[in-house]
């Protein structure tokens, strides 16, 4: 697995992991992930689009489903065939993060991601 720089951020020059591993699975813009997201939060009546109820509902809605692996593996050992995956991962104390994977490649603002434990595994369709 390898690691590749990305960001990308709202017009005022925000961001956040979690649409950022969605602009870059879906290909989108930001403005459009992030304004769906708060829609679908509002519906569901969650807090915030970071409710894992929220992200999970939109993923399932674009074909990236949630796949069984093994808890607690860091990303850096992670065993994934070629795709296009999200994974959501932690430090083990408060920090959770979001990040893309496709073909094996990790698509992150930087390499810190590498030394988090994986905690969920999705799949693009």
């Amino acid at each position: 697995m390898t690691f590749k720089e990305f960001y990308i951020s709202d017009k005022n020059g925000k961001s956040n992991c979690v649409i950022r591993s969605l602009c870059k699975i879906l290909n989108k813009e930001y403005d459009d992930v992030y304004s769906n997201l708060c829609k679908l939060a509002e519906n569901l009546k969650c807090d915030s689009f970071n409710d894992i109820k929220v992200f999970e509902t939109y993923m399932e809605k674009n074909n990236i489903i949630n796949i069984n692996y093994e808890k607690n593996v860091l990303v850096r050992d992670l065993k994934i065939d070629n795709g296009s995956y999200i994974v959501f991962c932690y430090d083990k104390k408060d920090y959770y993060h979001m990040i893309p994977i496709i073909d094996n490649i990790i698509y992150d603002k930087n390499s810190n991601c590498m030394n988090l434990y994986v905690i969920s595994v999705y799949r693009k369709k």
